[in-house]
């Protein structure tokens, strides 16, 4: 082991491994690559490969290593990094180990200067008397361990790392941790969050770690506009298309992906909810959000896009890319982008067709209608909105898919709030109005969902651009600023059971609370707070409970591997989802 400081260890490999695990790479490339440009990055790099052609490598026997003779084939050099820009006895080496002699001194090449850039940012500032929160940095330059490596866990899911270090600490509502080399304070409890978030655009805001991340996701989106005057003309622009009468406009589409989806479910074998949760939530991207009108054929191909084109969020070795364009991502990106920019063209041509795309296309400034969005700015937002909306609301579905299977009592009562409604209403057609106004029960099994497992980690990162105070702490200058929704739902009074019984989806699931004010949560944000509220909020309810009440109106199942004795969770993901995507065998379908 060697350690860097008190209470800091790093685990070293064994020179004899024959692989790397892919923690350590990702640890060493967060390291590289705070703050740094990918000039810089490919710069360090090269830098680091010319300094190992000085060095002499020996194996774990003492034989140091020799050039092999073998004549390399065409065929071999294509899988090797034997470019010219490499030094032959770099080239020589084993990958796994290549690799990482090359990254781990281009940390050391930049890790300097990056702790320079931040060693003050741990300290506290003299002008004010509050003491820094408690919490630990960690390491210098890499912070917590644990973050990089043991963010989740099958108990919980995403986030076990800040439930962890909220238990090391007096006040859980704030403490801190450091990642990416920036000290972050992590801030929970509706008064905390309120007192530091409605400080936007004043005194703290958005920051993103990773440059490459505006390209891949749209630099022209409300997410990165960090001016307050151009964030609200923008969000005025973008929320014409998210009013209550355009999501009334929408009930239809929204009706026919749910349909189509649930109609392809079998009885003949295992239908993982997951699955069909996600098809659902991308048909209602190309469907409503963009207005498309896509053939069989072109299905697939949307969904494949829009898979590689989130997955670049995950993956580290495409946003350091010196060019996306080429990778899953950039191409993924490429392709909605070019179906965005047909279909401005169309709206441009042929005028409104009720998307939520073309809402926005055609949105004016109540303060100024000779303004409207540009573009790019419509193709950034309508990214946005994809993002935004399909991962995270097939999470929520699959998850209240799970808690229906595991409180059968659950599922029974959404079946007789729909035939309520349709008796009172004597139709099937569902409106927007008959959800909100019939179904307090379909309202309150997913506002419960989301308050027992809403977003597993925090919400955008900020940056103190000046020092402030929040429940007696300081915050200084530079140190970013985090919520997290998970321990604020966690620490509501209104709810709180001994042993967080209330956080835990088979003891704590009980919809039923939401309809009593007495027993109604207080502390509740699954859609974050402040200036940057999602603005898809209506619509996101809107699609979930249209595809729930259909399901209950049309389906049964059991769950096939989970029960009220065994429930595991994804380590990683942005909403928790169950373990095996929720498997479920139909015992009814109409």
């Amino acid at each position: 082991m060697l350690a860097l400081e008190r209470n800091c260890t790093i685990p070293l490999q064994n020179t004899q491994s024959k692989a790397i695990p892919r923690q350590s790479t990702t640890v060493l490339l967060l390291i590289i690559t705070t703050e740094m440009t990918p000039r810089m990055i490919l710069s360090a790099v090269l830098l680091a490969a010319t300094a190992t052609s000085c060095i002499a490598f020996v194996l774990p026997t003492g034989k140091t290593v020799q050039p092999p003779t073998k004549t390399t084939t065409k065929r071999e050099s294509t899988t090797r990094l034997d470019a010219a820009l490499l030094p032959s006895v770099v080239t020589h080496l084993s990958p796994p180990l290549r690799n990482t002699i090359i990254l781990s001194t281009a940390a050391s090449a930049v890790a300097i200067s990056i702790y320079k850039n931040h060693k003050k940012k741990g300290l506290p500032d003299s002008a004010f008397s509050e003491p820094l929160p408690e919490g630990t940095l960690g390491c210098p330059i890499l912070g917590n361990i644990d973050f990089y490596t043991n963010q989740g866990s099958v108990e919980t899911g995403p986030g076990d790392f800040f439930r962890r270090q909220a238990a090391k600490v007096k006040n859980k509502n704030i403490f801190r941790y450091m990642a990416f080399g920036r000290p972050i304070v992590m801030l929970s409890g509706m008064k905390n969050v309120k007192q530091a978030f409605n400080l936007e655009f004043k005194k703290i805001r958005t920051t993103t770690t990773l440059k490459k991340f505006t390209e891949l996701f749209g630099g022209e989106s409300m997410l990165f506009v960090n001016e307050q005057d151009r964030h609200q003309y923008m969000r005025r622009l973008v929320g014409q298309a998210m009013t209550p009468e355009k999501i009334n406009l929408a009930m239809p589409a929204l009706v026919a992906s749910a349909s189509q989806q649930i109609d392809q479910l079998t009885m003949e074998e295992p239908v993982t909810m997951e699955k069909v949760l996600t098809n659902f939530t991308l048909d209602v991207a190309w469907r409503q959000i963009l207005g498309l009108d896509l053939k069989d054929d072109e299905i697939n191909e949307f969904y494949e896009a829009v898979d590689n084109w989130i997955g670049g969020i995950v993956d580290l070795r495409t946003l350091l890319m010196p060019n996306i364009k080429h990778t899953k991502a950039g191409k993924g990106s490429a392709y909605l982008v070019s179906k965005i920019e047909r279909k401005m063209d169309q709206l441009e041509r042929d005028g409104p067709d009720g998307s939520t795309m073309s809402a926005m296309y055609f949105a004016r400034d109540e303060e100024d209608p000779s303004k409207r969005l540009s573009r790019d700015e419509v193709v950034s937002n309508a990214l946005l909105l994809i993002l935004a909306g399909s991962e995270t609301a097939a999470s929520t579905l699959t998850v209240t898919a799970l808690a229906m299977g595991l409180h059968k009592d659950v599922l029974k009562k959404l079946k007789d709030e729909q035939l309520a409604m349709i008796a009172k209403r004597g139709t099937e057609e569902m409106t927007r109005e008959m959800i909100e106004k019939d179904c307090p029960y379909l309202d309150a099994v997913i506002k419960e969902t989301m308050r027992i497992k809403p977003l597993g980690t925090t919400g955008a990162m900020r940056v103190a651009e000046e020092t402030i105070v929040v429940d007696g702490k300081q915050i200084p200058k530079g140190n970013a600023v985090v919520f997290n929704i998970y321990l604020t739902h966690e620490g509501d009074p209104a709810v709180k059971e001994d042993n967080n019984a209330h956080m835990d989806i088979v003891k704590g699931f009980k919809p039923e609370r939401w309809l009593n004010d007495s027993t109604k949560p207080t502390e509740y944000m699954p859609f974050g707070f402040g200036p940057r509220y999602c603005l898809g909020a209506n619509l996101a309810m809107a699609e979930m409970k249209v595809f729930l009440a259909l399901l209950a109106r049309r389906v049964d199942f059991n769950l096939v591997n989970m029960s009220p004795d065994n429930v595991t969770w994804k380590k990683a993901s942005i909403i928790p989802k169950p373990a095996d995507g929720a498997v479920v065998a139909l015992a009814s379908l109409s």
